[in-house]
Parts: structure tokens; C-alpha cells; sequence
């Protein structure tokens, strides 16, 4: 929907003017009822006759649900099953951040120290709630009189809901991303916490903090850590190197974070060590608190130099004078390298054309087609050597890694649009196989109508019950996933299935009593056509009017829930093409058979007996009474087939 085609109301809502623009929706200006300003997001026309969007959608307003606090845009109305979808939260006045931060350039030290304050307020209601947001970035953040407000749950995830991202894709803002959304592993809470020391690194510094290059080079560094941290100022640096740490289970919690932030102070710095061509390490003198002589040189003044020293302050020690020898640069003891499996066979050696252009034992990047082996799957998890720097001054290669165990061969990196994907990683498992089996729904419901048409009393009984059962399991199952899709899975289901159980056999058994007189008159009209139009005996007829009663229960209006409940139940059974293919098979060949039977058998209507016999006892007993009706005749035979079955079954 452009701005042209906006409609003036949706819903009770007046449509004042756009806002924005998503991938997903249009977000208005809008006024309810009282003429209080609201924020309407509206789903795209494209986008709203998907019905994975409109999922999302609805993901996106019972998170937000989820989430109290005054820092978290809250829903005050939605409608999502209009044909146009939409979604109403508080309207707030005011800027993004990154609009901000572009139009006024970064913000004061006091601002940061408020922005990183309420994001982290705010990231604890969300966390609070299990909830994931994945997408904390500088133009979902709202500036309100200089607090933040954090909006657009798009993406956002419950902490053990079910992915809705595809294997091999992820869903979010590259620069703005966690290491471990890229490799697509477990991804949890402290996620959030590196987005938004990511935002805060922004709004200090204008600028991302892994880089604004290619999608892959901004991936490699995140990968590898290297955010630009320096260009931070000195009194933050702790608090993002913490925040934006490689490794998730270093990383603080929202909670922990937010006591962090709350002892910022920028008049307060910490003494850092700067290294020099890998030698003398020395005090950066731009993070030195004290008196600063014209010379340039700082010294620390009497209330300064104990805390600097790690003594108390006003507690001096004159025989010491470790503070002023520099400090010792010990060498790294050198890790000793694993030498890589040999393999058994070795192919025929590859004799590469010499290097050139490259440091004594470096080599060269990998391409698809180079003489030289890929690299190791650990390795292209990293990703390549970032691209070369354009322009003056020599080019800087990474140093070289150990090589794991060759194990597998990974597929190249894609270029061109297809570089959104994450990079290859060798844990991807492989995707679960999930289908319905049609065909062998069919197969089955052919056996089950064959059989009817051998046994016509006992299959059909014995349909009637199975369409019971497969109705409670449909609703049990139904309302099960409903739940998962909302809030995922808990330890809680089981439970709420066996509550649940009553309700949904009182359902099934309504919609049961509805089904079998369609399904029996379904089959009265097939046995009308065989014997006044085909000209069939009566019995024969009659088992075949059995066969459409059976199908009748699953194919007629209604029969919906029994078919949903068969097709989970094969998705759940075969996990594989080959078994699909086996069980297909062996059931065919059973429902061949059991045709071929149905067509040159006779039936068996034990426990009854057959309709022709049945129909001329009740018709002479109506005649001796003078009740010789059509009505008659059907209830007759009914209390005749209920007598039989039950005192054949009763004993039993």
C-alpha cells in the first residue's frame, strides 16, 4: 500500500498521514474514536494473502501483548482476519534514533547515558516476558523527550517458540546482528544484549560498530569480534566490550547490563594499556585522569594515584615505585598444533603454480576453481579474509589458523542476491521430511470401504467409532498447536490435553450424531440407484450402500476433522521418502486384494441378518399391526439392527 493508495479509515480509525514504511506494512498517523492519536500499522496488499505474513502478524501483536512496561510500545487494538489486516499501538511523538543521529549527529554524553539506561529497562520487560526481540536497532527505537522507546516486534520470538525462519536464512538488520544468529545455532536472550550495545554504540558514534561495507565483510567481523570500540569514548569501552562479547554465555544479562549502566560516568575513566610494534606496552595518556602539563606530560595527583594503584585513597606507600616501571610484556607460551588426520589413500598430488603477492607461509584466500584445497568447515564459519582496502598503504591479511581434521568439503559462498544467506556452516542439519501422504490416505480409506462391502455391519460400527476417536484427537492436537504457534512449546500440555479431553468428546460426539445420518442417507440413495436404476438384489446393493456409508463418514461435509487427523498422523509415523514409498506399496497391494474381494464375495451381515430377510419380517409384522408405512418400515429396521447388535454384543 503507498502513501496514494492509503484509505482515509480503516476499521474506527481516521487516517491522518504516513509515517513509514516497512517490508511488512505502512505505519499511519491515525485518530480512534475520541480523537486520541494512535499509530495504525497496516499489513501490505502483496503481503496480506500470505498467510505465513498474516501468522507473523499475529505473532507480532501477542508478543507485544506479553510485554508491560513503559518503555515498550504497547497494542491497544488489532483486527486480523479483515482483508486488510492491521494493528494499533500508543502513537509516539518524536524521532528514531537513527533519524536522529543522522540529522543532529551523535548524541551528548548524558543521552547515551539515558539511552542505554532505558533500552536496558526496557530489554528486561521483554526478557521478562520470554520473549526474544531480534531485531534491536537504531530505527526501532523511538526518541520521546530524550527517552527510548523500543517498537516494531516484527521478528520477535518467544524464547521456545518454533523458528519461522527457513534453514540457511535469518530474519534481522546485518550490522545489528548477533555472531550466533549468522550461524544459525541456539539463539537466546543475549542476543538482544549485543543489538543493543550495537545501538548505543551508534547513537556515541554515528556510525555501525562492525562497519558499513559489504554484507560479507560486516559479517566477518562480527564473527570475529572486531567492533570499532576505540571510536567509542574511553569511559564506555568496558561497557560495550562486555555487551558485544563473541561468545554468548559471556555476555551480561539485560539485568546485569542495566546495573552496569547505571555506573556510567563519563568524568570517570580507567586506565587502559596501549601496545606499541607488539613491544613495551604504555599508559594511552587520553585515559589518565589528573593535571596535564604543557609538556604533555600527566601525573596523577594525591587523590588519584592510590585509587590508580588499587590502594584506598588517602593510604600512601613512599617505598613503593611499581607504578612507574613500565609494564612487563611476558611472551605467550605458543600453543602446540594438532597435526590433521591422514587420510588412508591419498589422491594424486595437486601441484599448485607458485604464490606471488603473499607473505612466506600465507596463502591465498580460497576460489571456487584454485588448484588450492577449500578450507575447513570451522574456517568458512568465520568467513573469508575481509575484502582488500582500496587505496594507499600495504594490505593486512589474517593470520593464519590451525586446520582442524578435514571432515567434509563446504560449498562455496554465495554471491549476488543469493548473499543474504548465512554463511555455510557444518552444523546445519538436514530438514525434517513432512508430508501428508494423500495417496496413502486414499489407499487406506479404499481398504476401509472394501472391508465395509465384506462385512457390512461390524466396519461400518467399527467406522463410526474410528470417526469419533479421530475427531477428539483433531481437536486435542488442533488447539495444541494453536498454542505452540502463540506461546511454544511447555511442560504444561500434557495437562491442558487431558482437561481438554471432555470438551472436545462432547464436540465430536455432536458432530458425530450430525455426520451419521448424512452418511446413512448418502448411502440410501447409493442403494436406491443399484437396485431401481442397476437392477441388484437387495442384499448386494445393500453392502455396497455400506461401502458409501463408510465413505460418506470421511468424505461428505463434515468429515474434515477425521481426514486432518489421518494425514497428521502419517506426517508424525513416516519420516522418510522410503518408507513413504514402502508402506504405499504394501498397503496398495491390501487394497487390490481387498476390492477384488468386495466385488466376488458375498457379504456377511452377522451380527444382523440380510436386509431382504429383515425387511419382509417387519413389513408383515406392520401389515398385521396397520402401521404399513414408509416411516414405519425405516424405524423398524432400526430397532430390528439395534436389537441384534446389542444382544450380540451385550454377552459379549
Amino acid at each position: 500500500m503507498s502513501a496514494t493508495e492509503a484509505p482515509e479509515r480503516i476499521g474506527p480509525y481516521r487516517l491522518l498521514r504516513q509515517l513509514g514504511e516497512g517490508g511488512m506494512g505502512v505505519v499511519h498517523l491515525g485518530l480512534d474514536e475520541e480523537g486520541r492519536e494512535v499509530a495504525v500499522k497496516v499489513l501490505h496488499q502483496h503481503v496480506a494473502s500470505d498467510l505465513k505474513a498474516r501468522d507473523r502478524l499475529t505473532r507480532e501483536v501477542e508478543t507485544m501483548r506479553r510485554v508491560r512496561s513503559p518503555r515498550v510500545a504497547e497494542v491497544l487494538d488489532a483486527d486480523l482476519i479483515s482483508d486488510t489486516p492491521y494493528i494499533v499501538t500508543r502513537y509516539a511523538p518524536g524521532r528514531t534514533l537513527e533519524q536522529a543521529v543522522l540529522e543532529d549527529g551523535p548524541l551528548p554524553d548524558d543521552g547515551v547515558i539515558r539511552l542505554a539506561r532505558g533500552l536496558c529497562e526496557a530489554l528486561v520487560a521483554i526478557h521478562a516476558a520470554d520473549v526474544i526481540h531480534r531485531d534491536l536497532k537504531p530505527a526501532n527505537v523511538m526518541l520521546v523527550d530524550g527517552e527510548p522507546l523500543v517498537i516494531d516486534f516484527g521478528i520477535a520470538h518467544l524464547v521456545n517458540a518454533t523458528r519461522l525462519t527457513q534453514t540457511g536464512m535469518f530474519v534481522g538488520t546485518p550490522g545489528y546482528l548477533a555472531p550466533e544468529i549468522i550461524r544459525d545455532t541456539e539463539i537466546t536472550q543475549a542476543a538482544d544484549v549485543h543489538a543493543l550495545a550495537a545501538t548505543v554504540f551508534f547513537a556515541v558514534s554515528g556510525k555501525p560498530p562492525f562497519g558499513s561495507g559489504t554484507f560479507e565483510s560486516v559479517c566477518y567481523n562480527i564473527l570475529e569480534g572486531k567492533a570499532q570500540i576505540d571510536l567509542a569514548p574511553p569511559w564506555l569501552h568496558d561497557w560495550l566490550r562486555k555487551a558485544l562479547a563473541t561468545d554468548a554465555g559471556t555476555r551480561p544479562t539485560a539485568a546485569s547490563l542495566l546495573r552496569l549502566s547505571r555506573a556510567l560516568d563519563p568524568s570517570v575513566t580507567v586506565l587502559r594499556e596501549v601496545a606499541r610494534d607488539g613491544g613495551t606496552k604504555i599508559l594511552d595518556a587520553s585515559a589518565l585522569n589528573g593535571n596535564t602539563p604543557v609538556d604533555g606530560t600527566r601525573v596523577l595527583d594525591d587523590a588519584a594515584a592510590p585509587a590508580a594503584q588499587g590502594r584506598p585513597s588517602g593510604v600512601r606507600d613512599d617505598d613503593s615505585y611499581s607504578d612507574l616501571l613500565p609494564p612487563v610484556n611476558y611472551v605467550e607460551p605458543e600453543r602446540p598444533r594438532r597435526e590433521p588426520r591422514q587420510p588412508r589413500q591419498a589422491p594424486a598430488a595437486i601441484v599448485p603454480p607458485p604464490l606471488t603477492g603473499y607473505p612466506p607461509g600465507q596463502a591465498p584466500p580460497y576460489q571456487p576453481g584454485s588448484p588450492y584445497p577449500p578450507p575447513f568447515p570451522d574456517q568458512r564459519v568465520a568467513g573469508y579474509p575481509p575484502p582488500p582496502v582500496t587505496g594507499a598503504g600495504p594490505q593486512v591479511l589474517p593470520p593464519p589458523q590451525a586446520a582442524p581434521p578435514a571432515t567434509q568439503t563446504a560449498p562455496p559462498v554465495p554471491t549476488g542476491p543469493s548473499a543474504q544467506a548465512r554463511p555455510y556452516a557444518p552444523e546445519q542439519e538436514r530438514p525434517r521430511y513432512r508430508t501428508g501422504h494423500p495417496i496413502l490416505a486414499g489407499l487406506l480409506l479404499t481398504v476401509l470401504v472394501a472391508l465395509a462391502c465384506v462385512l457390512p455391519v461390524t466396519v461400518s460400527l467399527f467406522a463410526i467409532v474410528a470417526a469419533l476417536c479421530l475427531r477428539v484427537a483433531h481437536y486435542l492436537l488442533g488447539d495444541l498447536a494453536a498454542r505452540r504457534s502463540v506461546r511454544g512449546s511447555s511442560g504444561a500440555d500434557p495437562i491442558l490435553a487431558v482437561l481438554g479431553t471432555p470438551w472436545a468428546l462432547i464436540k465430536s460426539a455432536f458432530a458425530t450424531l450430525v455426520q451419521v445420518p448424512l452418511a446413512a442417507m448418502f448411502g440410501m440413495c447409493v442403494w436406491g440407484v443399484l437396485v431401481y436404476m442397476g437392477k441388484m438384489g437387495t442384499d448386494p446393493a445393500a453392502a455396497f450402500a455400506a461401502g458409501a456409508f463408510v465413505a460418506g463418514l470421511f468424505l461428505l461435509p463434515g468429515g474434515g476433522a477425521p481426514r486432518k487427523a489421518v494425514a497428521r498422523t502419517l506426517t508424525g509415523a513416516i519420516r522418510s521418502p522410503g518408507a513413504g514409498m514402502v508402506v504405499a506399496l504394501v498397503v496398495g497391494t491390501v487394497a487390490f486384494f481387498a476390492v477384488m474381494t468386495a466385488l466376488s464375495a458375498d457379504p456377511s451381515w452377522a451380527p444382523w441378518r440380510p436386509p431382504s430377510v429383515a425387511i419382509d419380517d417387519v413389513v408383515r409384522s406392520l401389515k398385521a399391526k396397520g402401521q404399513d408405512t414408509v416411516v414405519n418400515l425405516i424405524g423398524g429396521l432400526i430397532g430390528d439392527i439395534t436389537k441384534r447388535i446389542s444382544g450380540a454384543v451385550l454377552p459379549f
